[in-house]
């Protein structure tokens, strides 16, 4: 009897049981989840679209050339955006900010802006303020801004420049963490 044969049967029948194990384990496994980061489940270019808070008040519009939005996520990547920021308080300013890039999150509670972030108020109730840095955190719900890298603040009569910034957008109250500096006009 050739050698061949019995060997050739048991790597066959090894190929068959592994195979099998594999089916089973596929289809009685957990079940797959999709990627994050993976194809998006819509896409919108050109648009404008108004965010409602919880109480059906209006939390921010934003117009842009693209969105995409993650289907596991529910998150938002946004194109060279505009926000615009209703004031959330009868005293409050209303704000416009652009960057280079944005991140919605999937309540709409938070907007994280990158690249030549500048955010203008329409200085209706108070001095109009601008905010340029490369990194700005937008809570329009709780009416807050920080940064935690560089950013410069001009007011009419003055410049301030420092790193780490929190703003508490209905006091008007802003603070630098560190490397403050100041320049004011005469």
């Amino acid at each position: 009897m050739n050698w061949r044969i019995p060997v050739g049967i048991l790597l066959l029948l090894g190929a068959v049981a592994s195979g099998w194990s594999l089916l089973t384990r596929m289809t009685t496994g957990p079940e797959l989840q999709p990627e994050i980061g993976g194809r998006p489940d819509y896409l919108l270019n050109d648009f404008q679209l108004v965010v409602l808070d919880a109480t059906g008040k209006e939390s921010f519009t934003l117009r842009a050339p693209r969105l995409a939005r993650d289907p596991v996520l529910e998150t938002m990547d946004v194109t060279t955006p505009r926000f615009l920021i209703p004031p959330r308080q009868d005293g409050g300013d209303a704000w416009e900010v652009t960057s280079k890039t944005g991140w919605i999150s999937a309540d709409g509670d938070e907007l994280r802006l990158r690249g030549d972030v500048n955010a203008v108020s329409d200085g209706r109730r108070s001095d109009q303020v601008t905010i340029e840095t490369q990194e700005l955190n937008v809570f329009p719900e709780a009416d807050r801004v920080d940064s935690p890298v560089q950013v410069t603040i001009n007011r009419p009569g003055s410049i301030l420049r420092g790193n780490g910034l929190d703003v508490n957008l209905a006091t008007k109250q802003y603070t630098l963490q560190s490397e403050v500096k100041s320049s004011y006009a005469r």
